[in-house]
């Protein structure tokens, strides 16, 4: 027994110690294989990167099955992808397209310039406008002139100087070969649009259909990816009709990712998924319409109800922990950011020292009152978001302390688009600025922007404004450019033509078998899959 005891010991020892020398020589890298199963929301209708601009779903199997000449990296900064290099004129009018001579179709066919230049000329077709490409993608290019110097390289010739142009290169490219015999009018209703070939990381093996419609997509890794194999070799989409319906599917186990946008979905699964918080540019404000509420064309009242608005304590109470606060559109990690040109924080008694200064007196109902002018506001708002009227409650409430009424109007999106945001009857409205962590501020703040299809929501009209927007796009010099998104703040700071409040952040909850996921900003929900084929589930050992 004691020679039996011996041995084990020695036998357990050996083996110990092998495990031991083997983890401390080696390294855990990642390799192929694994299976990862999504839960999205929505329905598929058209996996094409031209006709995909109004459905998140269709942008995210876009992202998932086309490469673009230009992407956003895990940052949010835009990157080259099928363009291998590219150039600029001096007068930013011209952009000359080097791409990249390894790339392959889904079907083995080479791609080459001749694909770009397709897919821009059915972007620049009015015909194809009238069957669902986007007529803002087509305006856009319409003056674009496209040119092929040889199998590889493209040169953009525009009509005026644009620096920021390169971020409309960050389109999906469609195989000429398999389209160019297809007519406008089939366009939209081709088979191509369910079972489409692109260049991406990922291709379609087959996808599954109930009465609701498409229910999952099964995808399998190229293995000729361009920028390398991706690890995960297959990919299973299943689709579901609301958020907490997908929430429920990972819950039950039948999908190892999901994205959720509430508080309580977050609670949910927080025991049971590792969270990626990821940072969006998009930002919430109140805009103030200074043509329509007298109290608002007043400097000293959106100052104080700027400084009455606690937006830490608006967070907490609607997002969590997944929102972060905003004093200007731009923000840290935003390319141009100034910590010193932001709006003023939370500062309740500064507030009333400032009104009351100002003549604005409080009446016997708590209201201030000036020349005759009640500080009475009425805040139009989506009744399709919960989190709005949560936030507009908050500031209801908090704006009160300081003497300033707010009326809170409800609409449905449909409403609220077209007979209050289309016409810009409202004093104040709650909304979203879509931008990108290297902004382009000219389509928000600009004058011309004042009127629909305009986002200039505060009808915001200012000469050094208009000046530092046309001047940075006219410029490529890095150095000019911060000048102009300094000066860009220091206005919107002076002004307050609205009270900048938050960011949503992306939560994107996964099985912590996914690893890889490293994704720190993202200009849309769907760019999270930037890195999807550095993604991985399986890990072997190798030599330090």
């Amino acid at each position: 027994m004691i020679i039996v005891f011996l041995l084990a010991v020695i036998i357990g020892g050996f083996v110990w110690w092998s495990i031991v020398l083997y983890r401390y020589f080696t390294v855990p890298v990642p390799t192929y294989g694994g299976h990862y199963i999504e839960a999205l929301v929505g329905q598929p209708r058209y996996i094409n990167p031209l006709l995909a601009h109004s459905s998140s779903t269709d942008r995210s199997m876009t992202q998932l099955i086309f490469s673009r000449l230009f992407d956003y990296d895990e940052s949010g900064v835009l990157q080259p992808e099928l363009v291998e290099w590219f150039e600029i004129s001096d007068d930013a009018k011209e952009y000359t397209l080097h791409l990249r001579q390894n790339v392959q179709w889904h079907d083995d066919v080479p791609f080459t310039a001749d694909d770009v230049i397709y897919t821009t000329g059915v972007m620049q077709d009015i015909a194809y406008g009238a069957v669902g490409v986007s007529n803002e993608m087509r305006l856009l290019w319409q003056d674009v002139r496209v040119e092929k110097i040889d199998e590889y390289t493209i040169k953009l010739v525009l009509t005026e100087p644009n620096s920021m142009f390169v971020h409309n290169l960050n389109i999906g490219i469609l195989p000429k070969h398999v389209w160019e015999n297809i007519s406008p009018e089939q366009f939209q209703l081709s088979e191509l649009n369910q079972k489409p070939i692109g260049t991406g990381p990922y291709e379609v093996v087959n996808f599954d259909i109930n009465d609701s419609g498409i229910s999952s997509y099964i995808l399998r890794a190229n293995r000729s990816y361009f920028d390398g194999e991706p690890y995960i070799t297959r990919l299973t989409i299943n689709f579901y009709a609301t958020r907490d319906e997908a929430v429920i599917a990972y819950h039950d186990g039948k999908a190892s990712g999901v994205v959720v946008d509430k508080k309580e979905h977050v609670d949910l699964l927080g025991s049971i998924a590792k969270k990626e918080s990821i940072e969006l540019p998009h930002y919430f404000a109140v805009f103030f319409n200074q043509t329509k509420s007298v109290p608002l064309a007043y400097d000293e009242v959106r100052e104080a109800l700027s400084r009455a608005t606690d937006r830490r304590s608006i967070i907490a109470d609607v997002f969590g922990e997944d929102a972060s606060e905003r004093y200007s559109p731009f923000a840290e990690g935003v390319v141009g950011y100034s910590g010193e040109k932001q709006q003023t924080g939370f500062d309740r008694e500064g507030a009333n020292v400032l009104l009351e200064e100002k003549g604005w007196k409080k009446g016997d109902d708590g209201v201030r009152v000036k020349d005759g002018d009640r500080l009475v506001i009425a805040l139009h708002i989506s009744a399709n978001q919960p989190q709005s009227y949560r936030t507009a409650e908050l500031l209801k409430e908090q704006w009160k302390e300081i003497g300033a009424e707010l009326n809170i109007q409800e609409h449905e999106k449909d409403d609220l688009e077209r007979n209050i945001i289309q016409p810009r009857d409202y004093d104040a409205i709650l909304y979203a600025h879509q931008m990108r962590f290297e902004p382009d501020l000219l389509p928000l703040w600009h004058s011309r922007e004042k009127n629909d299809p305009g986002m200039n929501y505060a009808l915001f009209a200012d000469k050094d404004m208009d000046d530092a927007l046309d001047d940075f796009i006219k410029t490529k010099n890095q150095d000019e450019q911060k000048e102009y998104y300094t000066k860009q703040q220091e206005v919107l700071q002076k002004e307050v033509p609205a009270i900048f409040l938050f960011a949503p952040r992306v939560s994107f909850m996964h099985s912590d078998k996914i690893k890889g996921v490293d994704i720190r900003r993202v200009n849309a929900s769907f760019d999270r899959y930037t890195n999807v084929h550095k993604w991985f589930i399986k890990e072997k050992r190798i030599k330090k």
